[in-house]
């Protein structure tokens, strides 16, 4: 669910000479190269693009200054309390947060939806934040550089990967994927006593990270019901040490901080989330079930049942549930007017085409065709393509499928072009938002999303549950505010 961002690129760092400083928190002497004036210009050139890159809610957002103060709080208590602390929402739905030197922290939003109170809140943050207290992008940096004077060296008998290519290309993943399985257990450990001397309660983080082991499981869970592989990567940039460890030894650690006598927040912290999208937002498009509407690109398209749809910020994608039948629409922004036609002769110019079928559907102009070619996942691939224009967008849309099976998929492919029309909020509904409801005797995950018509897709009641914090059989106590989605 990570989505990597190319800022890295600009981070170009200076020659920087080594020499040894006292660490913030272990009060003992490191060996850097990279002093704090410059770990703090670096901090202040990533965050600009940072936010060239991500889309982050205005910090005037209600949200932003809810997380902003919360941040504050636990920073005042941190061991570099004279930073100036900037906290941020990226208002996308992955699950993620990450922390820039200097003090630049930043939360997605599809994080905070499944968070439960303001002292998990109060844990992610103080996490982040044990980042900027231990320098550990500093002793990445470090690290990084001898490995580097490594790597000059072994790269002559052993390809570097491609795309990982500078010192800063590698700090900068670091960055947003994480330090490491030993700082991201310091930060873990960091955040128990910070998040103590703020005075919330440290079991808020045993919390955070059995949500992240359940969501973990839920995206496998889906994956594998979509007949996609499930890799869970563990290289040397694996996100963060073992889950199930993590809980372990958050648990034993924060058992000795007396947990129980600080404060958990739970219905301030719900009532900040209500109102806002449970998934993507309406700048980048969201599914509702079988649907998939884009208020701001105004369009919206139907898949049939046994499709499994997955929205990117590249592309929309879709496929049949374990079957090689696939679905890509992609935006291109035109900078002249061409014709439908001319843009799908174009594409496959160097193809056999059936001969090109023209019209208007709905407010688009659309042109389609068919070809034999290769695809992604399928060698032999026939591909139907479609072409739907307005004004300087213009809309392609590809649906493959083995060449031998294409009469299993026809109406499937018709269908889903037939659906693809204007999008009117007032008449075609708003994409999903948090809500809150009490639990009431006898509810069941399953009847909470069949009230909520299944928005959420094929695993609706198991998304429900783990946005409150549960699995599929564990329940609230009747009268309990739930979230839910509306």
């Amino acid at each position: 669910m990570l989505r990597l961002i190319p800022w890295f690129c600009c981070l170009g760092l200076l020659m920087l000479m080594p020499g040894c400083a006292t660490n913030p928190v272990t009060k003992k002497s490191d060996f850097v190269l990279m002093s704090e004036d410059q770990e703090l210009a670096l901090g202040q050139k990533a965050a600009a693009e940072v936010a060239k890159q991500l889309p982050l809610l205005p910090e005037d957002d209600p949200l932003v200054r809810y997380v902003d103060s919360v941040g504050q709080r636990i920073a005042s208590v941190s061991d570099r309390p004279e930073l100036f602390y900037r906290f941020h929402v990226v208002d996308d739905a992955t699950l993620n947060a990450f922390a820039l030197p200097g003090g630049y922290i930043y939360v997605h939003r599809g994080l905070i939806n499944h968070l439960n109170s303001e002292a998990e809140l109060a844990a992610v943050l103080g996490h982040e934040i044990g980042h900027v207290t231990a320098r550990h992008a500093v002793k990445q940096y470090t690290q990084l550089q001898a490995y580097q004077l490594g790597a000059a060296v072994a790269s002559i008998f052993v390809p570097i990967p491609y795309g990982i290519t500078t010192i800063t290309d590698m700090l900068a993943i670091a960055m947003v994927r994480g330090f490491g399985r030993e700082a991201e257990l310091q930060s873990d450990e960091l955040s128990l006593k910070y998040i103590a001397k703020a005075g919330y309660d440290p079991q808020a983080t045993i919390g955070i990270l059995r949500m992240l082991k359940r969501m973990e499981d839920l995206d496998a869970l889906i994956r594998k019901d979509a007949g996609d592989k499930v890799e869970r990567y563990h290289g040397a940039f694996s996100t963060h040490p073992e889950t199930e460890k993590r809980i372990r030894e958050a648990a034993a650690k924060a058992s000795a901080l007396l947990s129980g006598w600080g404060v958990t927040k739970r219905m301030t912290f719900l009532r900040h989330l209500e109102g806002y999208p449970y998934g993507d937002s309406p700048e980048q498009g969201a599914v509702v079930n079988q649907r998939f509407i884009h208020p701001k690109l105004e369009f919206q398209l139907r898949f049939p049942d046994r499709w499994a749809i997955q929205n990117t910020p590249a592309s929309l994608n879709a496929r049949v549930r374990k079957q090689k039948a696939y679905f890509q629409l992609t935006l291109k922004e035109l900078v002249k007017r061409r014709r439908a036609d001319e843009i799908l002769a174009q594409m496959f110019r160097h193809k056999r085409m059936t001969s090109i079928e023209r019209g208007r559907q709905d407010v688009f102009e659309y042109a389609h065709a068919a070809v034999d070619t290769s695809a992604p996942h399928v060698s032999h691939a026939h591909v139907e393509a479609w072409v739907f224009l307005k004004g300087p967008k213009a809309f392609i849309m590809l649906m493959w499928c083995e060449r031998n099976h294409v009469s299993e998929y026809q109406k499937d492919f018709s269908d889903i072009a037939a659906s693809f029309r204007s999008y009117i909020r007032e008449r075609d509904g708003d994409v999903p938002r948090i809500t809150l409801v009490r639990w009431q005797q006898g509810d069941s995950w399953h009847k909470l999303a069949r009230r909520c018509h299944d928005k959420l897709g094929r695993f609706t009641a198991q998304k429900l549950a783990a946005l409150n914090g549960m699995g599929l059989k564990e329940t609230p106590a009747p009268g309990t505010w739930i979230k839910t989605v509306r």
